[in-house]
């Protein structure tokens, strides 16, 4: 079902790239590496939000360009393949579905899969966001943990079973 990243690059129409092709090219962007490139993509002042960073919303091209740096020093390879997009009907803003591999500089292999939510505003970026499923952590996780401890045990004394 992926999709390959070019066929949005077709779809766009010539003199204004669609959401969806902008999309596709940060993710080319980064997968290459190309700083600059994917720092063109993004409005002076977008926002982009990734719980993966260090500086997880980056407000502004200097702290996407800080991002970028500390992203691309200790990854070896960005994957990025598309399985999905849903674009609003003004086209400005929407979602893309993918399946990642990453590899550390490591050499440690990173497979997830991961949504960006986005909108655009005069052919540019303002804002990115990435979504991962993962459950939180720290002491809500410790909570989580507890409860789903408490209410197994009280359905096995209540005979419940599962």
């Amino acid at each position: 079902m992926a999709r390959d990243m070019s066929e949005s690059f077709a779809n766009a129409s010539a003199g204004s790239p669609s959401l969806r092709a902008l999309l596709d090219q940060v993710l080319t962007a980064s997968m290459e590496k190309d700083k600059a490139g994917v720092l063109s993509l993004f409005a002076p002042d977008a926002v982009f939000i990734d719980p993966h960073y260090p500086k997880s919303e980056m407000r502004g091209l200097d702290e996407i360009a800080a991002g970028l740096d500390w992203a691309f020093l200790g990854m070896e390879r960005f994957g990025f393949t598309v399985v999905g997009s849903f674009m609003s009907d003004d086209g400005c803003s929407g979602a893309v579905e993918m399946d990642c591999e990453h590899v550390l500089t490591s050499g440690r292999v990173l497979s997830f899969p991961q949504v960006f939510v986005a909108e655009m505003k005069d052919d540019r970026l303002i804002r990115l966001r990435a979504y991962e499923p993962y459950g939180p952590g720290g002491p809500v996780m410790l909570v989580m943990k507890l409860q789903a401890w408490w209410l197994r045990r009280r359905r096995t004394r209540s005979g419940g079973g599962n």
